[in-house]
C-alpha cells in the first residue's frame, strides 16, 4: 500500500503543478501574468479556441487534482493499524508517566461509604447540651522532700 501511496502522491503534485501552469497561461482581463507566455503564442500552439481548451483542460486536471486527494486521503486513514484519529493513536502510544508517590501512604484500601438506608439520621434538637469542656487541673508545688535527722 506504500507503494500506491508514493506513486499516487507522485501523480498529484504533477497535476498540481499542470493545474498552476494551466491557470497561469489563461487570458486575464488585464492580461498579467498570461501575456508573459507571449499571448499569440497559446494561440498558435493550440489553434484559434485556445481559450476553451485551456479552460477544459483547467477543469478536467482540477478533477483530477480532487479525485487524487480523496484518494489519497482513504488511504492514508486506512494505513494506519487502528481507527480513530492521528492524536488518538500518538496518545496510546505515548509512554506513562510514572504515579508521584504519596507523602502518606495508604496501608489499607479506603472504605465505601454504607448505603444511604443504613445510615441513622439524628435529628439535632435544643435539647442536646454542648459537650463538657476539659477543665485545667490547678497548679500545685511539689512538696519539699522531708529531711531526716
Amino acid at each position: 500500500m506504500n507503494i500506491l501511496i508514493g506513486i499516487l502522491t507522485a501523480v498529484h503534485v504533477l497535476v498540481a503543478l499542470f493545474v498552476i501552469v494551466l491557470v497561469l497561461m489563461q487570458k486575464s482581463s488585464e492580461q498579467g501574468v498570461g501575456a508573459a507566455f507571449g499571448g499569440g503564442v497559446t494561440e498558435t500552439v493550440f489553434g484559434a479556441g485556445t481559450t476553451t481548451a485551456l479552460v477544459r483542460m483547467t477543469i478536467y486536471c482540477a478533477c483530477a487534482l480532487l479525485a487524487t486527494t480523496l484518494i489519497l486521503a482513504v488511504l492514508h486513514s486506512h494505513r494506519g493499524k487502528g481507527g480513530g484519529s492521528l492524536m488518538q493513536r500518538s496518545l496510546a502510544t505515548m509512554p506513562m508517566a510514572p504515579a508521584p508517590q504519596s507523602a502518606f501512604p495508604l496501608t489499607t484500601p479506603p472504605s465505601a461509604p454504607a448505603p444511604f438506608e443504613t445510615v441513622p439520621v439524628t435529628p439535632a434538637t435544643a435539647t442536646q447540651a454542648p459537650a463538657a469542656q476539659p477543665q485545667d487541673a490547678p497548679a500545685t508545688t511539689p512538696a519539699a522532700p522531708e529531711k531526716k535527722p
